[in-house]
């Protein structure tokens, strides 16, 4: 067995180390009765069998690769003495988020439990990505659910000897030597090439005015949650020539021409996640991008064209691997400096990049987390500990989240343009007035 973070995985860590946050991800259950205490306590204790049931070890050597441990202890379930109205729930996942997980000292999770003034209950659980991506977390809480032990067995902290570590690290560092040259060059490569790029990415500048800038203290960026019935979306999606992950993309592309992440041809960028998860993988995060270039005037009538694009971009992505993954070897010894620096190219250094990603259909097991289905669930993603600066400086942020479950698709809209001024109420608006581009609305909306 080999304990050792996968490189990505350690990249994902190093990142939240020296940036002090990285997205996380919340997922939500409401019911219109009480929960089953009993039973969600048992898929709580059975996370610790998944591959979210453990914790990361630095490596004793300076520039070595760290380790999974099992977790020692099951973060207990947090429930809130004091019902709240159902429109209170997101404001109170966010409460949950604020905290805190890590992936290090734990918790590795959090789930809370809300009862509601009309007899109702709302279930929340956070973990951040360095412990998982998106699919990662969704199959752990379905293995959780059916009592399936993924996780292999890790050491828990602390029963090996520190000297014993040192010396299988230093092993380790100096057989990965030739792969840390290799990816020296092929570093020196990328930079070449993306400098060589300079005139190309002028034409589509991410927005950086100087004087739009938030406040550089932690904040929630406002964030809107809709479910579309499932048959509706579909329906349009065939219509216009399309399937539903090409839809989400030409909605999430919609939304970003009104909220003006247009270059000057007046077409967007789409950074979209693509999962290399396989059969038995143990990886936290097994992702690779492709970017999408999109003309959001034609996309409420035609998704063929963006529909052709984005086949193209995942055809050339398996011909040609990300060059970026040439120099994962450098990850362990990367400075935290540089990797604050680089915090931009990771999103797309050309254009202001409209991140959409889509689960897809899940798993029924993952609704049923006390044993019966909710009546209402959702996936979305924030950011705690980032500030309003920091995305001014970034050129702001639009992601889209998707999924289907009970019969619908969710979608979960992240939001911040340069200098602020979105408030809920307006993103919902964009959000409404972009389902209707398509002729679709909300069939339920988080307050």
């Amino acid at each position: 067995m080999d304990d050792r973070l996968a490189l990505m995985d350690q990249g994902s860590f190093l990142g939240l180390r020296a940036l002090g946050h990285q997205p996380w991800t919340f997922f939500t259950w409401v019911y219109d009765r009480p929960v089953d205490l009993a039973a969600l306590r048992r898929v709580n204790e059975d996370l610790a069998g998944t591959l979210l049931g453990r914790l990361v070890q630095r490596s004793p050597l300076p520039g070595g690769r760290h380790r999974w441990v099992a977790v020692d202890a099951v973060p207990p379930i947090e429930i809130e003495p004091v019902p709240r109205p159902r429109d209170a729930i997101q404001d109170w996942t966010d409460e949950l988020g604020d905290r805190g997980v890590d992936p290090e000292h734990g918790p590795g999770w959090r789930i809370g439990v809300l009862p509601l003034t009309d007899g109702g209950t709302a279930v929340a659980m956070v973990s951040p990505h360095a412990l998982g991506d998106g699919l990662c977390k969704l199959d752990a809480i379905a293995d959780a659910v059916k009592g399936v032990r993924r996780r292999p067995d890790y050491p828990v902290r602390g029963t090996r000897q520190r000297r014993s570590l040192l010396w299988s690290d230093l092993a380790t560092f100096v057989r990965d030597l030739p792969a840390v040259v290799r990816a020296v060059i092929a570093g020196i490569r990328v930079a070449r090439s993306e400098g060589g790029g300079t005139t190309a990415a002028a034409a589509t500048p991410a927005p950086q005015p100087a004087a739009a800038t938030g406040p550089d203290e932690p904040f929630h960026a406002t964030a809107a949650c809709v479910r579309v019935a499932g048959a509706d979306w579909e329906a349009v999606a065939t219509r216009l020539g399309g399937t539903s992950n090409t839809l989400v993309s030409a909605f999430a592309a919609r939304l970003g021409r009104r909220l003006d992440r247009v270059d000057e041809a007046g077409r967007v960028t789409l950074a979209v996640p693509v999962s290399v998860r396989i059969e038995g993988d143990t990886r936290a995060n097994a992702l690779d991008s492709v970017m999408v270039q999109a003309d959001p005037d034609e996309l409420d009538h035609d998704l063929t064209a963006l529909r052709a694009a984005t086949k193209a971009a995942l055809r050339e992505r398996t011909e040609q691997p990300n060059e970026m993954l040439a120099v994962l070897p450098l990850v362990p010894v990367t400075p935290p400096a540089v990797v604050r620096r680089a915090e931009q190219l990771a999103m797309g250094s050309t254009a202001a990049p409209i991140g959409c990603s889509n689960h897809g259909r899940l798993d029924p097991a993952i609704l049923r987390i006390d044993g019966a289905d909710p009546d209402d669930f959702w996936v979305r993603s924030a950011e705690p500990g980032q500030t309003a600066a920091e995305l001014d400086r970034l050129g702001g942020k639009l992601y889209v989240l998707a999924g289907t479950a009970l019969g619908a698709v969710y979608l979960s809209v992240v939001a911040h343009p340069v200098g602020g001024g979105l408030g809920r109420e307006q993103l919902h608006e964009h959000v409404a007035a972009t389902l209707a581009d398509f002729g679709l609305t909300a069939a339920s909306v988080t307050p």
